[in-house]
């Protein structure tokens, strides 16, 4: 299971996720990256990005001038990032448990070994980005010993709302188990056709800009990177997806106190170290109530909502992030990960 490795990593397409790093662990299908500081001051805390479940992470990467990791490593920080890799039908058993107290774990574990030799750190910050937001609040929750600080980045915590997610998913109307018992692993194909649908007429929209921005190098550039990453999606694992859908979505059992990981209760109010809880009024992904919760139901007292503009993509990787974003993102994180000389 454990492997490790050096190389450099690299997407393999020239017009995104160009930020140079090195995986340095494998573990199944997942990776784990590090992308070095590019200062002589480096913050000692070391910082792990966990991405969505069924997107690629390279949507903070997606070109050197869209970039949230270039962004973190010209400030200053030593941060990893697990690529969860694409599953194939040998992980459709591999359950929502797993995917915390194991692939999770493994990575922190290695990310606190690697960041001990180079800066005494012993703890972590997780970001957590959309469904990688719900993970590490978990984790969080779970191993509070080893995270410094939590940042949830449009991940869902509350699924009692009137979102289109948690509409589609209603126990009166959609069985998960007979997805899963017919697909195994739930196809990417079927997930982006369900993503389409939030807007119908999205696609018609995006032709329509880019012909009339055709001649627009730099428009052309962007739009097919953001036109890659969109349908560049995963498959979910199978019984990943079936407790997502069941305790989630259809229990809300986290906010009810009822969720588990091995057996082990999920208690929010465990979360005591800083945190910043980052939302957007225009997310139709993670609603906005949806995601505040967290403020509420965490017991830390360094506890901070950043509420952004903009759709769920948009606001992390939009023409407006580098400006409205990623500034107070990287303002809160360097007050609470030291400082290197």
């Amino acid at each position: 299971k454990w492997a490790h490795s050096m190389e450099a990593y690299q997407l393999g397409q020239s017009q995104v996720s160009q930020t140079p790093g090195d995986i340095i662990w494998r573990h199944g299908r997942t990776k784990l990256i590090h992308y070095h500081p590019t200062t002589r001051q480096q913050y000692p805390v070391p910082l792990l990005i966990i991405p969505s479940l069924i997107n690629r992470y390279y949507i903070l990467d997606l070109m050197p001038e869209r970039s949230l990791i270039r962004t973190l490593v010209a400030a200053g920080f030593n941060f990893y990032l697990l690529d969860w890799g694409r599953p194939t039908s040998e992980d459709a058993d591999i359950t929502f448990d797993a995917h915390i107290s194991e692939y999770m774990h493994l990575a922190v574990e290695k990310v606190c070994q690697d960041a001990a030799v180079r800066t005494g750190a012993e703890q972590v910050t997780l970001l957590g980005y959309c469904m990688g937001g719900l993970l590490t609040a978990v984790y969080t929750a779970l191993y509070p010993e080893r995270v410094a600080n939590l940042v949830n980045l449009a991940g869902p915590i509350g699924f009692d709302d009137d979102g289109i997610f948690s509409l589609m998913t209603r126990a009166d109307w959609f069985d998960a188990d007979k997805l899963v018992e017919a697909y195994g692993n739930i196809p990417a194909d079927l997930l982006c056709w369900v993503f389409q649908m939030i807007r119908p007429t999205s696609h018609l929209v995006r032709a329509l800009f880019f012909y009339e921005r055709m001649d627009d190098d730099d428009f052309v550039r962007s739009f097919a990177a953001m036109q890659t990453w969109i349908f560049d999606q995963v498959d979910f694992p199978g019984e990943t997806f079936r407790r997502y859908i069941k305790d989630l979505y259809q229990e809300n059992q986290l906010v009810n106190g009822r969720f588990t990981i091995d057996d082990q209760p999920v208690q929010l109010d465990a979360i005591t170290c800083p945190l910043l809880n980052i939302s957007s009024r225009q997310d139709e992904t993670a609603p906005y109530e949806s995601v505040v919760i967290l403020n509420d139901l965490a017991s830390s007292e360094d506890n901070e909502l950043l509420e952004l503009q903009g759709p769920h993509v948009g606001m992390v990787a939009g023409r407006g992030a580098p400006k409205y974003f990623w500034p107070k993102l990287t303002e809160w994180l360097a007050l609470r990960s030291g400082l290197l000389n």
